[in-house]
């Protein structure tokens, strides 16, 4: 029985949910759109990493959500959304006061998201990242550590702590993210955590 109380400011490195994924379900969906990725973030330095929203901006505005409500857009349902609704329905039923975007982030074969770090200046948990996928050959390192996801998976990351995601597969790594604002309640579901 998980005692700690977290909130978005908490300074472990994520908190592992015991929310029950329709893994199987969502994988699903996923493969009716994954013909629409777009390449996400290839300025930053990665490679073959794509994503694709389906609550949001618009099915391949694909960075973070603060980036677009700068300019006073309101996100939205998207034509990818519309053809993932079980995915969307399962999402609207977890613990959030608000949604702020729901994408799918995948990485090709021998692709990799390079070291970076989100939000240097705070301690920030803060996305919910779901792994649908993982096959053997991936490595996800969150502060100089493994983290050993598996399919089904869902931890709320803490993008404070430098991070980096490896490929080694011939298959993709698909991942579902969730940003959004989260009620109380949310983190009384924490099943684990980890310490930095």
């Amino acid at each position: 029985m998980i005692t700690q109380k977290f909130n978005r400011d908490s300074s472990v490195e994520y908190v592992e949910m015991n929310f029950m994924v329709p893994t199987n379900a969502i994988l699903r969906e996923y493969k009716q759109v994954k013909h629409e990725l777009v390449i996400h973030r290839p300025e930053d330095g990665h490679k073959d990493w794509y994503a694709i929203t389906l609550f949001g901006f618009g099915a391949d505005k694909t960075n973070s959500h603060w980036e677009y409500r700068k300019k006073r857009e309101k996100p939205f349902v998207t034509e990818i959304g519309e053809r993932c609704m079980g995915t969307l329905q399962w999402v609207r039923s977890l613990p959030f006061a608000r949604i702020d975007d729901v994408r799918f982030l995948v990485i090709k074969p021998k692709g990799y998201i390079a070291k970076h770090i989100d939000v240097p200046e705070r301690n920030w948990l803060e996305p919910l990242n779901i792994c649908l996928s993982y096959p053997t050959g991936n490595k996800f390192v969150l502060n100089n550590k493994e983290v050993h996801y598996r399919p089904g998976m869902p931890l709320v990351l803490n993008i404070h702590y430098e991070h980096y995601v490896e490929n080694n597969s011939d298959e993709e790594r698909v991942h579902l993210l969730v940003h959004g604002k989260k009620k109380q309640e949310f983190w009384d579901h924490v099943e684990t955590f980890r310490q930095p």
